[in-house]
């Protein structure tokens, strides 16, 4: 007679969670995560906090709260590499156009060389101070988004795992740096 096997449904995959203070510790915690095998795309963070309270139809008063609530709106952690390179894009962007702009008009209009140079280069601050100010805009949201949800409690970060061996790891990296309530959920909550 042959062996008889059990059927055993499929394990579905589950998730890790953790709170951070610092946006530091939360950004080494990520790091560490993608060096050992974890996409970015399993890597998630809420939306800012007043989005959550709108598509949850509540009020947030803890982010501990939303740890467990599938309900809850995410996007991708976004780190400092990511961050910069946009900040360059966002700074250049302005300031190579407005001076190539410049430079077309200076041609088009016969200008001699040193009107020309007075022309891209004015070109080119004017763009370098809208940049300067959308960049300021930006950096200005991110930190008070960052108050806000220390306010409430922490730095949320979810970790999506598919494997035992996964959640493990997940597990101690989040606890390594500085996670705070670190634990699973499970794979009903999962988007």
């Amino acid at each position: 007679m042959g062996v008889v096997r059990r059927y055993r449904p499929a394990r579905k995959p589950s998730g890790a969670v953790a709170l951070f203070d610092t946006e530091e510790d939360m950004q080494a915690a990520v790091d560490d995560l993608e060096s050992h095998g974890f996409s970015n795309a399993a890597i998630s963070r809420p939306v800012a906090p007043s989005e959550v309270a709108s598509a949850i139809k509540q009020p947030v008063f803890s982010v501990a709260d939303l740890e467990d609530d599938a309900r809850v709106p995410r996007e991708p952690v976004d780190d400092n590499n990511s961050r910069t390179a946009i900040t360059m894009v966002c700074v250049l962007t302005p300031i190579y156009l407005l001076m190539l702009a410049g430079a077309a008009f200076a041609a088009g209009h016969g200008m001699q060389t040193w009107q020309a140079i007075v022309v891209i280069v004015g070109l080119g601050a004017i763009g370098m101070i809208g940049a300067g100010y959308f960049v300021s805009r930006i950096v200005s949201e991110r930190r008070s988004r960052i108050r806000a949800e220390k306010a409430l409690g922490g730095l949320l970060l979810w970790v999506r795992t598919g494997s035992r061996e996964q959640e493990g790891r997940a597990l101690e990296i989040l606890r390594r740096h500085a996670g705070r309530d670190v634990h699973l959920h499970g794979p009903a909550l999962q988007h």
